[in-house]
């Protein structure tokens, strides 16, 4: 049973919502209007995109859509972390300046942390809903032999770094 509250109580989307905040307090304060308008538009559609798709799964009909909006939340997050640990790396070497280099950094610091957090929290969230749709026999067959091959795949490639590790001694 749904929460009545709704998606504004899931830790996911209030700190998808501080990540949109954050992200465009940022863009407008330590980027060019002009020569950065493109990265502006692109991290400020991507931080939206996070809690937006969190809300719109949360309204579907069904616990696959869900999970599929989940999906797309989180690509949206990692399409801003990889932009953030972009530009952080960029204003460090010194390839691209800012109206406030240190400011900068500090702020962008904050984004790439709350991202992590929420790279985390989304991906536990997916797992747990995975689980139940398992659990209640919601999957299909080609879903459940999938999942036991990636699985599977995952365990042999521990071993096979565990085993790597045994030759090497």
């Amino acid at each position: 049973m749904r929460n009545p509250l709704g998606y504004k109580v899931l830790r996911t989307y209030q700190q998808g919502e501080e990540i949109y905040d954050l992200v465009k307090r940022f863009t407008s304060t330590h980027l060019h209007l002009m020569s950065d308008s493109r990265l502006i538009g692109h991290m400020d559609d991507s931080a939206r995109s996070i809690p937006r798709n969190i809300a719109e799964g949360y309204g579907r009909n069904n616990t696959k859509q869900y999970y599929e909006f989940l999906g797309f939340s989180f690509g949206s997050l990692l399409e801003l972390l990889e932009d953030s640990l972009e530009l952080e790396k960029d204003i460090k070497g010194g390839r691209r300046k800012t109206k406030d280099d240190n400011g900068a950094l500090k702020e962008l610091s904050i984004i790439i942390k709350l991202c992590f957090g929420e790279k985390t929290m989304l991906t536990n969230q997916m797992d747990r809903i995975e689980k139940m749709v398992w659990e209640q026999g919601l999957m299909s067959q080609n879903q459940k032999l999938a999942k036991i091959m990636e699985e599977n795949k995952r365990k042999n490639e521990q071993f096979d770094k565990w085993l790597k590790t045994i030759v090497r001694k």
